[in-house]
């Protein structure tokens, strides 16, 4: 505890005695001296300042009053108390925080997104060497939604190279040929996906990321042509 100590006398020349105070413990040193002063009022208020100070009831002496007036006589006392055993306190639990945090269980890290496969261009079979083109199928088809596009895409590879399973580098390959990649989803095989396990157009074929279009896609590609209604 660090104390400051203000002491302004202002005798009037009627006052007599002499009040001494000291407070000591393992940390601290109060010193307190008033000249000139009557009343045991003022014992009084020093020693109850002292008995706070110690924590304990002190035997009698005097002690500081914050402050008093007396026979003309202002004492005036200002004290600013210190804590660093709080500081030192608060600085540990901080660090152990910090350990725990450094050394305790890891948080969870965030997953890492996969980034979608980039697709390929085929060489082959060469596109362009269909007896009807793409463009052609497509116009007659008229599909406006992606995976109908796909579903239009993998029956003209059954009917014009007789490939049957689908991936995202024969759509892609598809799509480069009409100049439309730039349309094409982020994920390109998450129409496939959709055509396969929602709209069961697709099945799934033993080979990884390929899918194979079946009767119920074949049929409903048959009954598409531009500006049909779905039912």
């Amino acid at each position: 505890m660090a104390v400051r100590r203000k002491d302004e006398p202002q005798n009037n020349g009627n006052g007599k005695g002499k009040i001494k105070f000291r407070y000591m413990d393992s940390e601290r040193v109060v010193d307190f001296s008033v000249e000139n002063m009557t009343g045991d009022s003022v014992t009084d208020g020093l020693h109850s300042i002292a008995n706070a100070l110690a924590g304990r009831t002190l035997p009698r002496g005097g002690a500081p009053n914050p402050k008093h007036t007396l026979a003309g006589t202002t004492v005036d006392v200002e004290a600013e108390v210190e804590t660093p055993e709080q500081e030192e306190v608060l600085e540990q639990e901080e660090v152990e925080t910090a350990e725990v945090d450094e050394a305790g269980d890891a948080p969870a890290k965030p997953k890492k997104v996969a980034k979608p496969k980039a697709p390929k261009l085929l060489p082959a079979p060469v596109l362009s060497e269909a007896k009807v083109t793409l463009a052609d199928f497509m116009a007659q088809k008229g599909p406006t939604e992606m995976m109908d596009k796909y579903a239009v895409v993998a029956v003209w590879y059954k009917e014009q190279f007789q490939i049957t399973e689908m991936n995202i580098d024969r759509i892609f390959t598809a799509f480069k040929h009409l100049g439309q990649e730039s349309q094409l989803p982020t994920e390109i095989i998450k129409p496939l996906s959709n055509l396969t396990y929602n709209r069961k157009w697709f099945d799934k074929s033993k080979t990884p990321g390929n899918f194979t279009i079946n009767w119920v896609g074949e049929d409903n590609v048959g009954k598409m042509k531009p500006g049909a209604t779905k039912a």
